[in-house]
């Protein structure tokens, strides 16, 4: 890990960048070696998939799930698994539970079970978040940076190397004549307009210390995680989601609008940490799971109206009249977040380390076509997301 370019970071952000003095390096384990690791986040989108992904290299997988109990802690899981439709692929008796919290000391762990925790896992895939565009970065703090120095703090404990979820929302988001690379710095803080992002830039920076001292970590950045590319099965307050939902609504679709996103299906970025993680080069290092380009408002309608839904274009001043109209709009509660959309320039992004590193993985990402949107399409059908798109329309899955 690199030290950090910046000669200066704003008030608001400076004490939290500090890692704490009592995490300390230690040496790392051959992956080849580990046979049980600690997910958090297991109930989440992404983590789902790396629960699946995990079990299915052979692991015991313990899940760290805020939970009365471990039997209720299983049943959130399981509730979580058949939404996204994986339930059928996971392996349970591999699955342990420890119910607990990120935000407090050791997770929320006895200390007995601290202790037996640590001795028997040999690597924590941290991918829990709070994953919320309209909070400000104060009250995602706890969350998402304390929650950083109890999971590093695990990690030292263990001497288990930290696999640590980030997203490439940490580049300072504006034109550069390059694509972002790994290696690339990113930042300031300051220059990001979500709290989600500061307090995930701020995490990551913590993370990254912690490889200076001698912590051995990996760090990945995923783009926008959009839906499994076999079952289309996807998480239904994405916001790009709900922008096409609410526009489905309305029946009127913003002309020239500044939408602009790094969408990749989630099935690749699991099987592409998971497989990093499996490997001895990977550690030390930041990987991006980024799709080749950016899909932008006019492919976006594109896909929409191939999959058969009649959308009419109009001005965004009368697209966000026709949406705030209706409180039951799925953009409704999100309106606010438009204004710095509008000025929002999209990064570009290139993962040539990542692909190197995956070359001869069999790890290959899906390009997001007319088909595989088709798919998303039928999973939200599926589940009542979406309505139907006009007769004839074809849906696949």
């Amino acid at each position: 890990m690199t030290a950090p370019t910046y000669t200066g970071i704003a008030e608001e952000f400076a004490a939290d960048v500090v890692l704490a003095d009592d995490i300390t390096g230690f040496e790392a384990r051959d992956p080849g070696t580990v046979c049980e690791v600690l997910l958090t986040g297991a109930t989440g989108f992404l983590g789902s998939f790396l629960l699946r992904d995990l079990l299915a290299r052979g692991l015991t997988v313990t899940c760290l799930v805020r939970a009365a109990d471990a039997e209720a802690g299983l049943a959130r899981l399981r509730t979580t698994l058949g939404a996204y439709e994986v339930l059928d692929g996971v392996d349970l008796s591999r699955v342990r539970v420890v119910t607990g919290d990120v935000t407090r000391p050791r997770l929320g762990i006895g200390e007995a079970e601290y202790a037996e925790l640590t001795a028997r896992i040999g690597a924590v895939y941290h991918s829990a978040a709070k994953v919320n565009f309209l909070t400000l970065y104060k009250w995602l703090r706890k969350p998402t940076v304390d929650a950083t120095h109890e999971v590093l703090r695990l990690a030292r404990d263990a001497r288990a190397t930290l696999h640590h979820v980030s997203t490439t929302g940490i580049f300072e988001p504006k034109e550069h004549e390059t694509p972002r690379g790994e290696s690339d710095p990113t930042g300031p803080p300051e220059s990001l307009s979500l709290g989600y992002t500061k307090s995930k830039w701020v995490a990551e920076q913590l993370v990254r210390e912690a490889g200076r001292r001698g912590v051995p970590l990996t760090i990945h950045r995923p783009g926008q995680v959009w839906g499994d590319s076999t079952t289309g099965a996807c998480q239904p307050n994405d916001f790009v989601w709900r922008f096409i939902k609410g526009s489905i609504q309305a029946g009127v679709y913003p002309r020239r609008f500044g939408l602009d996103m790094n969408m990749v299906p989630v099935d690749y970025v699991s099987a592409a940490i998971v497989a990093a993680s499996r490997d001895p080069r990977s550690t030390g290092r930041c990987f991006h799971q980024v799709s080749a380009g950016s899909l932008d408002s006019d492919r976006i309608l594109e896909l929409v109206r191939g999959a058969g839904y009649e959308i009419r274009e109009v001005s965004i001043l009368k697209w966000m009249k026709a949406v705030s109209a209706d409180t039951g709009n799925s953009m409704f509660p999100l309106m606010r977040l438009i204004v710095d959309l509008e000025r929002f320039e999209a990064a570009e992004f290139s993962d040539e380390e990542t692909r190197a590193l995956l070359s001869g993985s069999g790890v290959v990402r899906p390009e997001i076509d007319e088909r595989l949107f088709a798919t998303y399409v039928a999973y939200f059908v599926r589940q009542g997301t979406l309505p139907a798109p006009a007769a004839g329309a074809a849906l696949v899955g």
